[in-house]
């Protein structure tokens, strides 16, 4: 089927969650760094920057079944570099990309050869069945602006066993220069931060296991600069894989440092939000940030036995209704208003959909919407014929999605239920928080 060109080309990005071992070494910073004082941080002069993201599914097989299915991820430019002063950010990226598809290759490679041999030695003991190893990957885009990039790949492996495991990770770049940020340059107190870390963890999590070796934990990944970090639009945020803090079945912990709320942590150059902003966090990972009116929320997507639910502040909605791959934005506007964009594909679709909450009050609200939209910028023109019959979950195939970074200015694909057809739009938020279309692809 004919397709609408949006995204650039499809790449890869595999990556290890090792973290190896280490002494810590909470030592301050050496080189003076002026700290931020600002009392209000939002700075005008900071601009969106248009990404896209595009994750390649694959399926190593041979006569007997599947060995392997895995993903590689791409993140590209699609705005221009030149006109935004980004063009050593787009190097990177391509740097990224390239040296994340090359490790991907050799990692590929080795799983299928482990799988082969993990087969037939479960064939030699009787076993009848095999389940396929996996290494699936994707990246969600914390903050994209011309002060900084910040990337939250996500990872789940199998290798046999009883589970596999998940983890994420942070990539972090200056926006002009390109340069991979650490943690020092945007905290240059480790110290006095991996206790705001540690009070914030207790305080969010009181019931989580980590309470009797979680400063240890902490002040070890802190000092070895081995700790997964994210530079927000708002504050930056932290997390901790399965087994680093706590036990594997209690996940992944994070935890957001708010400028706002402790600005004497942040290097001046970093602690700058621009006014209006979009986030995108992970499914069951809480996103907390501020908004441009002072106020401060966390919110979570998650799933239930019954659907999606959305957490605010701990109030949740039940949105009742099976979706898969939940891909959530935290969309925040410069006249405070707020809103979630989420992303998912329900029973028979072949197409993710937006869905839209209102999180402005108490409690998050579903936002009725007259029109059927989504993010994924690679939709088959004729798109209601693709979505004949269902479509499983593990039918995995190729995706592109426009990366929303603007509240004024995204791309989004409307499905026109009417024709049968997928339009590529340009999109601001409306006064109701639905997308309201500027401009129709091919359409004067």
């Amino acid at each position: 089927m004919k397709k609408m060109k949006f995204a650039a080309a499809v790449g890869a990005a595999v990556f290890s969650l090792g973290f190896g071992t280490f002494a810590p070494d909470l030592s301050p910073a050496v080189t003076p760094i002026a700290v931020c004082e600002a009392a209000s941080h939002i700075d005008e002069s900071i601009r969106p920057i248009q990404l896209a993201v595009n994750n390649h599914r694959m399926t190593d097989a041979d006569g007997q079944g599947d060995l392997l299915r895995s993903s590689e991820t791409m993140v590209v430019v699609t705005g221009s570099a030149v006109a935004e002063g980004v063009e050593e950010l787009q190097k990177a990226l391509w740097a990224y990309n390239k040296e994340n598809m090359e490790q991907g290759v050799k990692f590929r490679a080795k799983l299928v050869g482990q799988a082969k041999a993990d087969r037939a030695e479960r064939q030699a003991a009787g076993a009848t069945t095999f389940h396929a190893y996996q290494d699936l990957n994707d990246v969600f885009i914390r903050r994209a602006d011309t002060l900084a990039v910040s990337l939250l790949e996500y990872s789940f492996n199998y290798e046999g066993g009883v589970h596999g495991m998940f983890g994420v990770r942070g990539r972090n770049f200056a926006s002009k220069t390109g340069r991979e940020l650490e943690l020092p340059d945007v905290c240059p107190d480790l110290p006095r931060l991996a206790g705001v870390i540690r009070e914030q963890l207790c305080r969010e999590y009181p019931d989580a296991s980590f309470a009797a070796n979680g400063a240890e934990a902490v002040n070890l990944l802190m000092g070895a600069l081995n700790i997964a970090w994210t530079l927000d639009p708002t504050g930056v945020s932290f997390y901790f894989n399965p087994y680093l803090i706590g036990s594997y079945s209690e996940g992944i912990f994070s935890t957001t440092v708010l400028f706002d709320e402790h600005p004497e942590l942040f290097a001046e150059q970093y602690c700058r939000a621009p006014k209006a902003y979009c986030m995108e966090f992970r499914p069951y990972i809480p996103a907390r940030a501020s908004f441009a009116n002072g106020d401060v929320a966390q919110v979570r997507v998650f799933s239930s036995d019954g659907g999606r639910r959305i957490s605010l502040n701990g109030v949740i909605l039940d949105d009742w209704g099976e979706t898969y791959d939940q891909r959530p934005v935290l969309v925040s506007l410069a006249d405070g208003r707020r809103y979630l964009y989420v992303d998912g594909i329900g029973a028979g679709d072949a197409w993710e959909r937006t869905t839209i909450y209102d999180i402005n009050g108490d409690k998050p609200v579903l936002v009725p919407m007259q029109q059927q939209f989504t993010r994924r910028a690679d939709v088959d023109e004729n798109f209601a014929e693709a979505e004949r019959g269902p479509i499983m979950i593990d039918e995995k195939r190729d995706k592109g999605f426009a990366v929303m970074a603007d509240p004024e200015d995204f791309n989004m694909t409307r499905l026109n239920e009417s024709t049968g057809k997928a339009e590529l739009c340009q999109c601001r938020v409306g006064a109701d928080g639905t997308p309201e279309v500027l401009w129709v692809q091919g359409q004067s």
